[in-house]
This record gives C-alpha cells, sequence and structure tokens, in this order.
C-alpha cells in the first residue's frame, strides 16, 4: 500500500537519523517504494484494447523476417452447423434429383492468413500485404450424395494499411486500410459466382471495444460475363463489425444492409469465442441473412454453428 506524502516526509526526516549506513540505506528503499506505489496510483494504466494486443503480436511475428504468414480473419472449424432452410436450387444441373438431398446439418470452416511484402514502405508509416481467405461448406454427414463441399469462396486480396491518428464517432481511428479483392467460388455455370471490389476499411478502437467500417465498390463487368449482376441488392455497399472483449471471451456483431427504401435486406452474424483447453478457442456463430457464401447471395440463409477457432479476429 503506497504510504500518503506526510508520512513519506516525516519517514526521510527519520531516515537521516539512523546511524547505521546498511539500515539507513533500507529505510530509503522502502520511501522509494511507496514513492512508485504512489505514482502507480494516482496514474492507473489504461486498459490496452484488442487491437494494440493483435498489432504486439504481428510485430513479435515480423521479428522473424520480412516474409512471415500472419493471421488474417477468423480461422475456425465448426463441425456442427444447422441451417433452417436448405438451398438446393443451385445444384439442380449438378446433382440432379440427388440436390433434393441436401442436409440441413453440414460442416463449416474459414482458413485465413496475410503475408507482408512491403513493410514501412518509404519510411513511412505504412506497409502493403497479400491477405487470402477461404470459407468452405461441406455435406459431411451426407452419404447419399458423398458428403460433396456444397461450397467454397476463394477470397484473395492486396492491400496498402496506413497507420493514422484521429477520431472518428469518439473513437480512435488507428488504421486505414486501402484494397482490391477477388472474390468467386471456382465453379462453372450455372452456379459460378464472383466479383471484383475497391475498398477502404477504417478500423477504430475504443478501450476493449474495436469497430471496422469497410465501404466498397463492386468493380463492373460486362453483362455476359457478370454471374451475380445484382449482388449489390442483396449484400450493399459496405460492412460494419463491431467487437467487444471481456477477459478472455470476444463477442462481434456484423452487419450488412442494401441501403435501399424498398426491398431493404439487412443481414447479421453474431459471434462468441471463448478459451478452453490447449490453447483453442470455443466458437458459436450465427448468422441471419444474405450473402453467408457467393452461391447463396440472393438466398436468406439462418443458420447456427458450434466448434473451434484458431485465430481470431485480435
Amino acid at each position: 500500500m503506497a504510504l500518503p506524502m506526510s508520512v513519506v516526509a516525516t519517514e526521510r526526516f527519520s531516515c537521516n537519523e539512523i546511524e547505521d549506513s546498511i539500515q539507513r540505506l533500507e529505510c530509503y528503499d522502502r520511501l522509494a517504494d511507496s514513492s512508485l506505489d504512489e505514482q502507480a496510483a494516482a496514474s492507473p494504466e489504461e486498459v490496452e484494447s484488442p487491437l494494440r494486443e493483435r498489432i504486439k503480436k504481428e510485430e513479435e511475428l515480423s521479428i522473424v523476417g520480412d516474409f512471415v504468414i500472419m493471421p488474417h480473419r477468423p480461422t475456425y472449424f465448426m463441425p456442427a452447423t444447422y441451417m433452417a432452410e436448405t438451398h438446393s436450387e443451385p445444384f439442380h444441373e449438378t446433382y440432379g434429383d440427388q440436390a433434393k438431398n441436401m442436409q440441413n446439418v453440414e460442416a463449416k470452416f474459414q482458413l485465413s492468413f496475410k503475408v507482408p511484402l512491403w513493410v514501412d514502405i518509404a519510411d513511412k508509416d505504412m506497409g502493403l500485404w497479400f491477405g487470402y481467405t477461404q470459407l468452405s461448406l461441406w455435406q459431411l454427414y451426407n452419404s447419399q450424395v458423398s458428403s460433396p463441399f456444397r461450397e467454397t469462396n476463394y477470397e484473395p486480396e492486396l492491400a496498402l494499411a496506413i497507420n493514422t491518428d484521429f477520431k472518428l464517432l469518439g473513437m480512435n481511428n488507428t488504421f486505414v486500410v486501402l484494397g482490391l479483392s477477388h472474390q468467386s467460388n471456382g465453379q462453372s455455370e450455372p452456379i459460378s459466382r464472383s466479383w471484383n471490389r475497391l475498398y477502404a476499411t477504417f478500423v477504430l478502437e475504443h478501450k476493449n471495444i474495436v469497430a471496422y467500417f469497410k465501404p466498397w465498390y463492386r468493380l463492373p463487368e460486362d453483362a455476359e460475363d457478370d454471374d451475380n449482376p445484382d449482388i449489390e441488392k442483396y449484400l450493399g455497399y459496405g460492412e460494419l463489425s463491431l467487437f467487444y472483449k471481456s477477459e478472455k471471451r470476444i463477442t462481434g456483431l456484423r452487419l450488412w444492409n442494401n441501403l435501399r427504401s424498398s426491398d431493404n435486406r439487412t443481414s447479421v452474424q453474431l459471434d462468441w469465442n471463448f478459451p478452453i483447453k490447449s490453447g483453442f478457442k470455443g466458437y458459436v456463430q450465427f448468422f441471419n441473412g444474405y450473402g453467408e457464401t457467393l452461391v447463396d447471395y440472393n438466398y436468406r440463409t439462418r443458420r447456427l454453428g458450434f466448434g473451434i477457432m484458431l485465430t481470431d479476429w485480435f
């Protein structure tokens, strides 16, 4: 416990009166410790945001070398997810009558990483990196159709991250990320889906709250090559994500809206993870809306899943 300043002053004079040099030194040591405790009590350390923790981890990884694989978006595996309604219509040409046997229970997993390509460009606080995210829906328990991967989305992206320091909506804007993204499902017609986007992500933080605001612009395609010409009507023109960290648990909310007065469509994803043994995290995800995957961009999906998270947003 820190001593009040009046007591410290009195003790200092008492230390001067001690004849034994060792005892006098011990007395001064006690005073120094009390003074440090008092300073710490007067200026408590600010709560470190989850974003700052993520930055520290990436800095530690970058010590290994310029070329190093880092976590990007979450990597997770959910062996059990339940869909309220299956979306079998796009698969009739591929699977025929077997498409109607698509099951409501399937596995879902995501792999995501990034690699820095150019750090501290021109001695400025900005860096260029390559990211890759793969999301898969797997009819793991559907032996009737040989347990196929119902859908896989591939998303490589190239982005420039710029360190910033200004206020936005009462929060600190720590980064602005400018990027180019290509997302596709690697399928042939009639279930081929793809689009290309330019985006800007504003990364905001306040104590243990982190927000991502990500508006985007879809690059136009020729009409004959466009597999999903009306995708903006369902996914809109951006995404808002909010994350709250309490101890070692993170709760997330992600929102999409098409910003239309008529035929307004909103999609929401709720995330919750918590620590379990061996450094893994338990993971619960709920999704209700459009565009969970590209083949479902114009179909409302309601899904609840449980699994393991290997890497998080932070």
